[in-house]
């Protein structure tokens, strides 16, 4: 069984377009050059105000200027070159860690959030590249393949970086770790001239050209309402992917920090925990041949098991299986609504509706450190992982809803 499921995921990977294969390995090495610092972001954060609720309000600096940024990507991404726009992401990026690392040195905390400010933008133009990119160029429209060959490559890069960064920590203080994502963002620059492409191959260009505010806000707001009305779901679950994400990102290492877990075994957590991603690829494939609501729904309700359970065992080893478990629900869902996505969407739309799909992702990133930061303050934290359960038990419900509504129409 296993020997044929390998075949099949080589053979679906041959036929994935060589220039996804060339994007997708400038998003691994960003990754990869992230997992250094990420298991220890929020505790290099907390280190300028201990508050859980402070901490949630520096974290969602990010996501909201991401926010804002997602609109203007969002119009041009149909018409200037993807690489053009993960090219200029990158650059953004690096000047975010220079920023980071004087904060860390000086104890800064303008230059904290201007290096927030400056990862804000660069994300979602990285993010939104890459993902136009790849919908533009799915052999099989709707199949997932290329998704979960995406999701699984980056996380994979990801995990190996936290792997890396388990053993360096010792001998490098958090500031010090930022030092290694600059290698993974230079070598982007000589992988993208590499991938052609048609397209604007300016920004600035396009923004000019193409985004005229209010205007272009009112063809983004008619653009969404001829979309199948599906698409409001699916839409509400990127949201809580993106409250999700944001939750286990920056609270789940303060609250393993908090009950004794050395610096190397945070790292090693934050790795086992997003070990399901690296098998997306797989997960794609049954989405493939299942009903994509089957899967969603049992993803959320592995969500809903896994934050139950995270409030009442807190030793160490349920909490790295609660976390696997955690990422485990996203790792189903991601592929199958991504799919959803893109064969419900119009070609000519598809950079628009990535756009629009990963604006309300980072509205998830705002409410999630935010609302559990609050939570978490006044009722403790193990409330918050109760109140993230109840709210992925009652989508899981609503997705049964909707195959049930499908039922009735048909």
């Amino acid at each position: 069984m296993l020997p044929k499921a390998l075949k099949s995921a080589y053979d679906d990977i041959k036929q994935i377009h060589p220039g996804v294969k060339l994007v997708v390995l400038v998003i691994f090495l960003r990754m990869f050059g992230w997992g250094f610092v990420d298991p220890f972001f929020s505790i290099f954060v907390q280190e300028f105000n201990s508050s859980y609720t402070v901490v949630g309000l520096l974290e969602a600096i990010l996501g909201a200027v991401a926010l804002f940024a997602i609109i203007p990507i969002m119009r041009i991404a149909d018409r200037v070159k993807d690489t053009r726009i993960i090219e200029d992401g990158q650059i953004l990026y690096f000047f975010a860690i220079v920023c980071y690392l004087l904060a860390g040195f000086f104890r800064s905390i303008p230059l904290l959030v201007f290096g927030l400010v400056l990862n804000g933008i660069a994300q979602p133009l990285v993010v939104i590249g890459s993902e136009s990119y790849i919908r533009k160029h799915d052999g099989v429209s709707g199949s997932s393949k290329a998704f979960g060959y995406y999701t699984a490559l980056s996380y994979f890069g990801w995990i190996l970086g936290m792997i890396m960064a388990a053993f360096l920590v010792k001998y490098y203080n958090f500031t010090n770790m930022f030092l290694f994502v600059l290698p993974s963002i230079i070598f982007s620059f000589f992988i993208l001239p590499k991938i052609r492409e048609n397209g604007i191959a300016s920004i600035i260009m396009g923004v000019r050209k193409y985004f005229h505010r209010v205007r272009d806000l009112k063809d983004i707001f008619s653009d969404i309402k001829s979309l199948d009305h599906k698409m409001i779901f699916i839409m509400i679950l990127a949201l809580f992917d993106g409250i999700i994400v944001m939750f286990s990102y920056v609270f789940i290492p303060l609250f393993a920090f908090s009950i004794n877990l050395p610096l190397n075994k945070v790292a090693l957590l934050m790795a086992v925990m997003y070990m399901p991603f690296i098998f997306s690829f797989f997960f794609s494939e049954f989405t493939y041949k299942m009903k994509k609501t089957h899967v969603i729904a049992a993803g959320l309700f592995i969500s809903t098991i896994s934050f139950v359970l995270l409030s009442f065992l807190v030793h160490h080893y349920w909490i790295v299986v609660l976390a696997a478990m955690i990422s485990l629900s996203i790792a189903i869902i991601r592929p199958a609504y991504n799919g959803m996505i893109t064969s419900m969407t119009p070609r000519s739309m598809m950079g628009e509706v990535t756009g629009l799909n990963n604006f309300v992702i980072r509205i998830g990133y705002i409410i999630g450190p935010i609302f559990t930061g609050l939570v978490a303050d006044h009722f403790g934290i193990k409330t918050a992982f109760l109140a993230i359960a109840a709210l992925s038990f009652i989508l899981g419900m609503v997705t049964l809803f909707v195959r049930g509504y499908d039922y009735l129409k048909a």
